[in-house]
């Protein structure tokens, strides 16, 4: 009896866990489909397109973190850490001690008498890891083009629009 609810119980987790997969997954394309289309984008328009994408990125990585918070105790919010060295190696490393993050169920005296293992949890699931890195690449590589854009001088250059005012055109 106890062993259809786990079962029906863990056949649940797992689809809620695929399509929260699938639906980050999906984010995540369209968030690199509409990076390959800044090449395309008009020099005028690129520092703007890119930091809107970056909020973007940065909201859908936050998401992602708030939904892994939600149903473990990790906590992946990285904002105003000074790592000395490489940034990426500490989030890869924060990323696998956190995969590895397990809670196991002791083992009973019916388990241990007919040798089956207790169950083991892990605290994170691997597609809602694989998410977490995959949006944490995409925020980083969106930095990246952003820093570019600065080196380049064309981040701190105000938008050349045409404003005219209503006064010149006649409509006041």
């Amino acid at each position: 009896m106890f062993g259809k609810k786990k079962k029906m119980l863990r056949k649940h987790e797992t689809q809620e866990v695929q399509a929260r997969f699938e639906r980050n997954e999906g984010a995540g394309k369209d968030i690199y489909t509409r990076i390959a289309d800044l090449k395309n984008l008009p020099r005028d328009n690129l520092p703007d397109a890119v930091f809107m994408l970056f909020v973007e990125a940065k909201h859908q990585s936050e998401l992602i973190r708030q939904s892994i918070k939600e149903r473990t105790r990790n906590d992946f919010n990285f904002v105003g850490f000074v790592v000395d060295g490489d940034f990426a190696t500490y989030l890869a490393e924060e990323a696998a001690h956190a995969v590895r993050d397990h809670v196991s169920n002791p083992q009973t005296l019916l388990e241990a008498m007919s040798e089956q293992l207790p169950d083991v949890h892990f605290t994170i699931q691997q597609q809602d890891a694989v998410s977490m890195v995959a949006s944490m690449i995409r925020v980083q590589r969106l930095e990246g083009i952003l820093e570019g854009l600065r080196l380049a001088g064309l981040l701190n250059k105000a938008p050349n629009r045409r404003r005219t005012s209503p006064q010149k055109n006649g409509i006041l």
